[in-house]
């Protein structure tokens, strides 16, 4: 399995942070940014379709998800909720308050290893990464960056069940960063600071673990059942992995291809191609892959210095 890039896709330089990616039932690529016209809708050629999202958001719009009927959800950490949309951009529905539930972590900690630390967990929301809809109009949210626990939602939007909890235990979270449903039903969270991504059903019941995974921000799925994976780089003055520990050196960040049981089967690598800070990852109908990144927030995050970057791509099989 090998990729080319699609150089210079999309009418646009992208030499900012792109949060999320997405792909519609027509393969209408939706691009999340933080900005003015937050959404940008391409066509698979590159050519855009639409703009749209101005006043909706906090300056955080995370990470963006489509339904089967290609609604659009946008979880946005930074107002603490999840906006709903039709395709055209029109507002459906505001699910949260837009207050930060309590979880227990402090922003004025010492450290965001402290922060953490301290969580405990809450209802929704605080600062929620992800949301993503199941065909019976369910709803799974990973919430998040100040939570540990993901949310099922009715399709009245009433909380039927959260499950998770901090720490490095098996069915716990540090940063539970994205949330996919594959189409046997089985829910895949992106446990990023334990470097694993855990399986559930829908009902919470923990299925499986993969952890041959190196902080893993977004997954996506090809019509054959192939595992799309973004992983973030870690170092030894980077973040710690609850799990595994401090790094003993340099990783670099990667785009992992895997079979259903998780084993690595390709990478996306291209010449001239470095993924710096992999964010969000989506596949369309033909297995054309578009991979965001947010090198800048990463940069600020970790202290490193910030060099110019493309931060979206598309990749085609060959």
């Amino acid at each position: 399995m090998n990729f080319q890039e699609v150089t210079g896709w999309g009418e646009d330089t992208w030499e900012h942070d792109v949060t999320g990616v997405a792909v519609d039932s027509h393969d209408r690529v939706y691009v999340l940014r933080r900005g003015d016209d937050p959404v940008t809708v391409l066509n698979p050629d590159g050519a855009v379709l639409n703009r749209w999202g101005n006043g909706y958001f906090s300056n955080r719009p995370h990470l963006i998800s489509i339904g089967d009927d290609d609604t659009v959800y946008v979880a946005d950490d930074g107002g603490h909720r999840i906006f709903v949309f039709e395709p055209t951009g029109r507002l459906l529905e505001t699910i949260g308050s837009g207050i930060p539930s309590e979880t227990g972590c402090e922003a004025g900690a010492a450290s965001a290893e402290a922060a953490l630390d301290q969580i405990r967990g809450g209802q929704p929301f605080n600062r929620p990464t992800k949301a993503v809809p199941w065909r019976d109009g369910e709803l799974f949210v990973s919430d998040g960056y100040r939570n540990c626990r993901v949310h099922r939602f009715s399709a009245e939007r009433q909380l039927m069940h959260s499950w998770g909890g901090p720490g490095a235990g098996l069915g716990c979270f540090v940063i539970p960063h994205s949330v996919t449903i594959d189409a046997d039903g089985r829910v895949f969270v992106c446990d990023r600071e334990n470097d694993r991504i855990q399986i559930f059903s829908r009902d919470g019941e923990l299925l499986d673990v993969w952890n041959d995974v190196q902080r893993p921000t977004d997954v996506a799925f090809d019509r054959r059942g192939y595992v799309y994976v973004n992983e973030l780089p870690r170092g030894p003055l980077d973040l710690k992995s609850w799990r595994l520990g401090r790094a003993e050196r340099a990783l670099p960040g990667r785009v992992t291809v895997r079979s259903p049981d998780s084993t690595i089967v390709a990478q996306v690598i291209c010449p001239g191609v470095e993924f710096l800070a992999p964010h969000a990852i989506a596949v369309d109908s033909k297995g054309a892959v578009y991979v965001s990144e947010v090198p800048e927030s990463f940069a600020n995050y970790t202290g490193k210095p910030h060099r110019p970057h493309r931060c979206l791509w598309k990749f085609e099989p060959r």
